[in-house]
């Protein structure tokens, strides 16, 4: 008995050391990030807003689900890493409530500038190789979902996963 309980405890321990989503989900002030068993909730809640020229910019809170095991994340601003094995990010810029206008949601083709943009700070933070940041990488798929007002971008997504990370990228929500 007490030899199961070891391997189960290395199993669970190697496993979660390669992911930060099988341990406590996360509740603050801002965020709520609920680890479930097949996807992730994330919410944010932020009543921090921007101030520009004597005009508020009113932080766009949201809920979306995201894959099991996220390797990192971060949030910057309005903008949302979350990275997954072999560079595979879910990035979500979320804009204001006040700065453009919401709309059907579309899928676009991406092109490296685009994907510069976005993902640029990030990978420096990282310190990966910029040469790195390209789409076209083989057996990847990089795309975007855009309302005209939140962009998710979806980059660098093995094929077998791109539907799963689609679906889950389609439950975003506006909160009030």
């Amino acid at each position: 008995m007490k030899k199961y309980l070891i391997i189960i405890l290395i199993i669970f321990f190697v496993s979660c050391s390669t992911s930060v989503d099988c341990g406590k989900s996360i509740h603050t002030d801002f965020v709520d990030f609920t680890y479930l068993k097949n996807y992730n909730e994330f919410v944010y809640k932020s009543k921090i807003n921007a101030v520009a020229d004597n005009e508020v910019y009113y932080t766009t809170n949201f809920s979306l689900n995201l894959p099991k095991n996220i390797k990192g994340w971060l949030i910057s601003d309005n903008e949302f890493y979350f990275e997954y094995a072999n560079k595979q990010i879910v990035y979500i810029y979320s804009g204001y409530k006040n700065e453009g206008v919401a709309g059907k949601w579309t899928i676009q083709e991406t092109n490296d500038d685009e994907i510069y943009s976005k993902l640029s700070s990030y990978w420096d933070k990282r310190k990966y190789n910029e040469n790195n940041l390209k789409t076209g990488h083989t057996g990847r798929v990089s795309k975007f979902l855009s309302d005209g007002k939140v962009t998710i971008l979806l980059y660098n997504i093995k094929r077998e996963n791109f539907d799963k990370y689609l679906d889950l990228a389609k439950s975003f929500k506006y909160l009030d």
